[in-house]
């Protein structure tokens, strides 16, 4: 019941009282989500393809930037020569998720929903809710590659449990540091920290203090982290579940989540970073030389490699708590996902599955510099450049897990992120900042 009522009220943010009366007022994702004969309801349409009629089809993407354009095209191209009774018309979304949210909704309204739409993490759960994508458990179950597909690029496109969009790119961030600060401190840069107190260790060993200003952190620890990206790694791998996706239900008060923030309390008290924003990434010390150890995407990788060429880097296994189980790490994706309302549900499946190609995959890899999705792309990836990196990407991506698929995911990020800045500040205990939240996220999505 608690899902249905904060559906209704997300769509009531964006629409008028009115609208959503006459268009939206009773949508349920159960009913507008797709069940297991979508396949057979889409079969006028693969016969429609087979006879050489011509199909077209509504393909939204990610970014408006002229290389999000020329790739695009690319894969449109591509797909069309292999398929050239299927046009793909391609529309690019603002990056702003409020702007998308705007244009989606106007979709919903004037049944002008695309056939396939590419997504962020986030939106998984906030148009899930609404009932926006068509189920693909059906599809999946004849697709030739569906094993080659990394498990992570699965598990982030459910939501309640079902399928409803793929992982096209992860973006994983990885613990990255210098070796030549490991050296320094006499810590040995082929034998990095695995479990959280040989991080502890190392981030007092190559702090550098003047008095009690730290001058050179010894590790990135932020002040501010709103999208719990940084903070949610260390919930998990203590056994936190963080979340029960399943059921729709917050979960932060476990005794991982405690473990969790009684850890990231003791080293915000040990002084050995320099406040800064997670979110903003050109600013974290690391990125500015002023640290030794830093989370970091594959691009600000490759930013920092290239500002700094000099510097050798080395990358930290995935981090366990105490080294009994493994580690889990932060990993968003960027999906795609077929409208609940497409009447070329074949074509679109074709066309979904042409993005997932090992052809465009690997292009996308070559044009981004994006990791990879499939499994059989793995030794080509980890030989196309630092083999040390890209393993560890691969790593991190295996490994890792995104934010949770749910329709209050914003909420939850403002008030559990509230909670890990008052544990590092030593204003309330683990126990109490973590309640407080939890009381705050329930009365508001209630």
């Amino acid at each position: 019941m608690r899902k249905r009522k904060y559906s209704k009220r997300i769509l009531a943010a964006a629409l008028s009282a009115v609208m959503l009366a006459g268009c939206a007022g009773s949508k349920d994702a159960s009913d507008t989500v797709q069940g297991s004969s979508a396949a057979q309801e889409a079969a006028p349409d693969e016969k429609q393809a087979d006879s050489g009629e011509q199909i077209t089809i509504q393909y939204w993407h990610q970014g408006t930037s002229q290389i999000d354009t020329e790739f695009t095209q690319k894969c449109i191209d591509s797909f069309e020569a292999k398929y050239p009774n299927i046009k793909v018309e391609a529309t690019g979304m603002s990056s702003t998720i409020s702007d998308q949210e705007t244009k989606l909704n106007a979709a919903v309204l004037s049944d002008t929903y695309p056939d396939v739409i590419q997504l962020v993490l986030a939106e998984v759960g906030s148009r899930g809710a609404l009932g926006d994508f068509e189920k693909l458990d059906s599809y999946i179950e004849g697709w030739e590659e569906k094993d080659d597909l990394f498990d992570s690029a699965y598990e982030m496109g459910k939501y309640q449990g079902d399928q409803v969009a793929l992982g096209i790119f992860p973006i994983p961030q990885v613990y990255t540091f210098r070796k030549d600060k490991f050296e320094e401190a006499g810590l040995d840069p082929d034998n990095p920290p695995a479990t959280w107190e040989e991080l502890k260790h190392a981030a007092q060993l190559l702090t550098e203090r003047e008095g009690d200003k730290v001058v050179f952190a010894g590790m990135d620890i932020p002040s501010i982290d709103s999208s719990l990206v940084f903070t949610e790694p260390y919930m998990r791998s203590a056994g936190s579940a963080v979340i029960d996706e399943l059921n729709q239900k917050p979960a932060f008060t476990d005794q991982g989540a405690l473990d969790a923030f009684t850890f990231l309390g003791e080293m915000a008290q040990m002084n050995v970073s320099i406040p800064h924003d997670q979110q903003k990434g050109d600013e974290r010390p690391f990125m500015k030389g002023m640290s030794a150890v830093s989370n970091l995407s594959p691009q600000q990788i490759g930013q920092f490699m290239a500002d700094n060429p000099e510097v050798e880097l080395g990358y930290l296994p995935v981090l366990s708590k105490d080294g009994s189980e493994p580690g889990v790490a932060f990993c968003g994706y960027n999906l795609i996902a077929m409208g609940a309302t497409s009447k070329h549900k074949e074509a679109a499946w074709l066309f979904m599955q042409h993005m997932l190609s090992n052809e465009t995959v690997w292009m996308r890899t070559e044009d981004f510099k994006m990791p990879i999705v499939k499994k059989s792309l793995e030794d080509k990836y980890i030989q196309s450049g630092d083999q040390d990196m890209n393993s560890a990407i691969i790593s991190y991506v295996e490994s890792g897990k995104g934010k949770a698929t749910v329709p209050w995911i914003s909420v939850y990020n403002k008030y559990v992120s509230v909670a890990y800045e008052e544990v590092i500040n030593g204003k309330k205990t683990p126990e109490q900042a973590l309640q407080d939240a939890m009381d705050q996220l329930e009365k508001e999505i209630r």
